[in-house]
């Protein structure tokens, strides 16, 4: 069993996409250019919001890019009021911490992702994380794992870094630790290989 767990935070422990393909949506069609949001959540959850953006700005090239990214963030934000846990989120951390483990966020969100963690009162659950703020380099890349295992002393074969997306896995695996993946919606089809694949946050600790 793992002592220590980094925690992605969208689509992991909380279900952000839901307000994140409306805002995309929403931020393309104020420049006249309808997408489904089951389209963009579909490339959101597979690979990320960048490759999503780029996929669409090539597709539509006269977009004003700054615009539509400016628009979404905005609309993003009135709808952050609506965004819940995953069911399990609450549960799985508190005994995480009930046997003596520890939780890490580590998300390229900015502070909006602590407040919703204290929203729930989960901010205690988390001995410390990662955000925008310090400006590490993106997942896949490692460097922000390995400052957290060198700052916190901890012992990497008792790590795992859970998330819903190839880059956590591949995260994880670079930084020479465990990977989960949450598949909450069994839409991950690229050939990867996880520790651990589950569709429910509670699985995690079996």
């Amino acid at each position: 069993m793992y002592q220590t767990y980094f925690w992605d935070f969208d689509g992991t422990l909380f279900d952000t996409y839901k307000v994140m393909k409306k805002a995309f949506s929403q931020a393309f069609l104020r420049q006249g250019v309808k997408i489904e949001t089951k389209e963009c959540y579909s490339l959101m959850r597979r690979y990320s919001l960048g490759y999503t953006y780029a996929h669409f700005f090539t597709l539509y090239p006269d977009i004003n890019v700054d615009k539509v990214k400016t628009d979404f963030r905005r609309i993003e934000e009135s709808m952050l009021a609506q965004v819940m846990p995953f069911d399990g989120a609450i549960e799985v951390c508190q005994a995480i911490i009930a046997r003596g483990g520890q939780n890490f966020l580590l998300t390229h969100r900015d502070q909006v992702a602590w407040d919703l963690l204290k929203k729930f009162k989960m901010e205690s659950d988390f001995t410390g994380g990662i955000t925008q703020k310090l400006n590490f380099p993106r997942k896949p890349d490692p460097t922000s794992l390995n400052y957290l295992c060198q700052k916190y002393q901890i012992d990497k074969k008792s790590a795992v870094m859970v998330g819903d997306r190839v880059l956590d896995v591949e995260a994880g695996h670079n930084a020479k630790m465990a990977s989960i993946l949450f598949d909450y919606d069994c839409l991950i089809e690229e050939d990867i290989m996880p520790d651990k694949r589950v569709t429910k946050l509670h699985d995690i600790l079996e």
